[in-house]
């Protein structure tokens, strides 16, 4: 019998939980909108466009009420600046209603282009060993990931499979941002998932700055070039 049927893993990536079916049965699941945004000097929106996923019902509306939300923009090189980011938008779809929806949350920064799964080590597969790791990742102006470090762990997280998050993390490929033209580096806390088959994928969140508490689809820019003000 392989291992996989043991435990199965999610993994924040590309804002797909990689699960075996049944897990986390009865959620209503989160799902994430990326869009790639071209904001003027004032942080206005001038350009909008998905990012790597099929237009819905969902991001139809999602993108409506983006366009009145207020950035500011080109905070790596000053005021009025124009810039390129790329808006990552959990959304709670709301069990009571077929088209209603809750932002989770709203963040800017660079974009994943390859990402690479961690391996789940077989000895803490067996063990049934499950958390989270976040990783703080420096990603150069080419988009390459210069280091990748562990900045923290849960209790059920072991050292291999904090190693495995980082090794693969050190493989991944982002789109930069861009301000006036020109990309930007950027610093990032990026989730890592391990979940079995037992466990609600809703247990799996994360502590922030100030101990604020995050999703696990939330991916949290520490240094982006463009930052949302408002959602009006």
């Amino acid at each position: 019998m392989k291992t996989a049927m043991f435990l199965s893993i999610a993994l924040v990536l590309s804002g797909t939980a990689f699960a075996a079916p049944g897990d986390g049965a009865g959620e209503v699941p989160q799902s994430v909108y990326t869009y790639e945004l071209e904001l003027d000097g004032n942080g206005m929106i001038s350009s909008l466009s998905p990012y790597g996923f099929t237009p819905d019902a969902t991001s139809a509306t999602l993108e409506h009420d983006i366009r009145g939300w207020l950035f500011h923009s080109g905070s790596n090189a000053g005021e009025g600046v124009p810039t390129l980011t790329y808006l990552r938008v959990v959304v709670q779809p709301e069990a009571t209603a077929d088209e209603g929806f809750e932002v989770v949350s709203a963040t800017t920064g660079p974009a994943p282009v390859a990402l690479t799964e961690p391996d789940y080590p077989v000895r803490d597969q067996l063990a049934g060993r499950e958390g989270m790791v976040v990783l703080k990742l420096e990603v150069g102006a080419d988009g390459v990931v210069d280091a990748a470090v562990v900045q923290a762990t849960t209790s059920g997280i072991s050292r291999p499979m904090a190693g495995a998050a980082v090794a693969a993390a050190q493989q991944w490929r982002f789109a930069p941002e861009l301000v006036a033209g020109q990309a930007v580096p950027s610093t990032m806390l990026w989730p890592v998932c391990y979940v079995g088959r037992e466990t609600s994928l809703s247990e799996c969140s994360w502590d922030g700055p100030d101990m604020q508490r995050f999703s696990s689809k939330t991916v949290l820019p520490l240094d982006s070039a463009a930052t949302l003000v408002s959602q009006r």
